[in-house]
């Protein structure tokens, strides 16, 4: 708590600190001229922004360049990668050709009677021996091992005990992987072309069970190979290293392809641009850069004329803009102040021309108004004081008139009070009931407008109402209520639901002879409170239905002023009011059948008591 204090405190600080900074500013702006703060305009909010702005320019272009040449020497690495790769990736193609020919795997496991079961069959082999035409330009060499003991060496097929003394074949055992890529130095004295070797060598394991040990060795076109990476290094030296070897490289100080391969501590001490590290089929190597060139100074010589063309342009314009500016403002706030001071000497002339129809004109103009209303106050003051009286009289007479109008309804109630009691001692208790709901009525609806009522009194007061309507029908009349128990404490406008029973009522039974029931039912549903009034009279057509639905969904004080009829739509006008504009009231009514009325509230839009 004790840290949180000194934070708040420490917020309060800065902020107190900043409004007294602000503060001073302000009032040092206020005492200087519009032209000086006009030129600290120019300077803080142009001169300084262009500089900047040409600063961070230079600046993203140079950055740009830098990100260029940095994505070039990355690209030259992907491109030299991508031709080892490339080459890799054929060469292992043509393993997977070999492993899954049949007639070569038949060849090697054959274990051959004589001499010339051998060769016929050696024969038959190379006539199917496509792959390694379609790949000699990526492949120097392609030899085939077998433990087969009845095999002939010669060609391109050997037995493995000639190759158990050579490096490369000690390396393959050591891995002990199905598939090794491996670079090495070959120095036999049988070796026509290139000394430097790049193989893959993979065994044949078949799927189908054998003891006899069979392999096959590419060897890789080195040559090719390090022309199509002297191709992709655009200028820059390239080293590919792999472990502490420099398997290729376009330095022309590389001994050549007839030398052993140099050690990787050649590239210890020189200045590396850029190192990026590839693998493929378990063969890792890492590819070193240097001597790429990249030229700064002409880049920026070549932007040299439009940043100054720019610089130019946004510093000069601004100025004689400003200048206009800085001369329609002090002009015009001149002229006015030289006619304020007339004022002071009552003397009230009006501004020939108000030029303009900015702020400052409409200023001016306003400044002709205020003249002419404080001459014109001071010539009519004695008219407004008596004004003022009249005005005073009328709200006196208008209160009176208010007090008057509640005597009306206070004596009606007595009068029917009296009525009342004169019929309960005259035994007409029939009247008197009457007599006390049409009170009850009357004294509602003398305060209708005052306040929110719950469910259940709105329903007291429907009830009186309807048992009214049932002493005029007769027998013919009767109404029902079906009201949920947890509905009765929800706060609505008063009168509602009685308007629209009375509605049924007038409308829906006034043809003679034919009378009915009225329903009203009140229940919670899908988060909506919902209010039924059904009638079973006369109905209306669907062309009254839609109208009726349209005009109370829509209703409000516009179509209040505008309607004849006032009582449902005041109603609904009055249900939008306290519950919000998502009521909606749907009519369904059928003619000669009956007429009901729906009104849906939203339950979060309700109060309850």
């Amino acid at each position: 708590m004790m840290k949180d204090d000194q934070k708040v405190t420490q917020v309060r600080k800065t902020v107190k600190c900043l409004n007294s900074i602000i503060n001073k500013l302000h009032s040092n702006l206020n005492n200087r001229k519009i032209k000086n703060k006009t030129v600290l305009l120019y300077v803080f909010c142009v001169l300084v922004p262009v500089l900047v702005t040409n600063i961070v320019v230079i600046g993203n272009i140079l950055g740009a360049s830098s990100k260029e040449r940095k994505e070039n020497i990355d690209n030259i690495a992907n491109s030299v990668a991508h031709d080892i790769s490339s080459s890799l990736e054929n060469a292992v193609y043509v393993t997977y050709d070999i492993y899954a020919g049949k007639s070569i795997r038949n060849f090697l496991d054959t274990n051959y009677k004589n001499d010339i079961e051998y060769f016929r069959a050696y024969n038959g082999v190379f006539e199917n021996y496509i792959f390694y035409a379609s790949s000699k330009h990526l492949i120097s060499d392609i030899t085939l091992y077998s433990d087969n003991k009845s095999m002939i060496n010669g060609g391109r097929f050997y037995r493995i005990d000639t190759i158990q003394n050579q490096n490369w074949y000690k390396e393959f055992v050591k891995a002990n992987v199905d598939l090794l890529i491996y670079p090495y130095y070959n120095d036999s004295i049988y070796i026509n072309h290139t000394n430097r070797m790049l193989s893959v060598i993979r065994k044949l394991n078949y799927i189908e069970f054998s003891n006899i040990e069979k392999i096959v060795k590419l060897d890789l076109n080195y040559g090719k190979i390090s022309e199509a990476i002297d191709s992709s290094a655009f200028d820059t030296t390239v080293y590919v290293c792999y472990q502490n070897k420099i398997i290729f490289s376009n330095d022309p100080s590389d001994k050549g392809i007839k030398k052993d391969y140099e050690d990787i501590s050649k590239i210890a001490n020189m200045k590396i641009q850029n190192k990026k590290s590839y693998s493929i089929y378990g063969f890792d190597f890492d590819i070193y850069l240097k001597d790429y060139r990249y030229d700064y100074t002409s880049i920026l010589v070549n932007k040299f004329w439009l940043i100054i063309g720019l610089f130019l342009a946004d510093a000069i314009i601004p100025a004689i803009m400003l200048t206009l500016f800085s001369s329609s403002i002090t002009k015009r706030i001149l002229m006015l102040g030289k006619y304020m001071k007339m004022i002071k000497g009552e003397q009230f002339d009006l501004i020939p021309t108000t030029e303009g129809k900015d702020e400052i004109g409409e200023l001016l103009d306003d400044y002709n108004l205020m003249a002419t209303r404080m001459k014109n106050l001071i010539e009519y003051e004695y008219k407004s004081k008596l004004e003022q009286q009249e005005l005073h009289l009328a709200r006196q007479q208008a209160e009176l008139q208010a007090l008057y109008s509640q005597i009306n309804p206070h004596f009606i109630f007595n009068v029917l009070e009296s009525i009342r009691m004169h019929s309960v001692i005259k035994c007409e208790y029939e009247t008197s009931h009457m007599v006390e709901s049409l009170a009850k009525l009357m004294r509602k609806s003398a305060q209708w407008g005052s306040d929110l009522i719950t469910i259940e009194q709105e329903l007291e007061f429907t009830k009186d109402y309807l048992s009214l309507q049932k002493y005029r029908f007769g027998d013919g009349f009767n109404y029902k209520f079906r009201i949920q128990e947890n509905c009765n404490n929800y706060l609505i406008p008063s009168l509602v639901l009685v308007t629209f029973v009375e509605n049924s009522c007038v409308h829906g039974f006034n043809r003679e002879g034919h009378f009915g029931t009225i329903f009203v039912k009140v229940y919670e549903e899908n988060f909506y409170l919902f209010i039924e009034i059904e009638d079973t009279g006369i109905g209306m057509d669907e062309e009254q239905v839609r109208s009726l639905e349209k005009s109370l969904n829509e209703a409000s004080i516009d179509s209040l002023q505008n309607s004849a009829s006032l009582g449902m739509l005041n109603a609904c006008v009055r249900l939008k009011k306290y519950c919000g504009n998502q009521v909606k009231i749907t009519i369904e009514s059928e003619e000669h059948e009956g007429t009901c009325v729906i009104i849906a509230i939203l339950l979060e839009n309700l109060r309850r008591k």
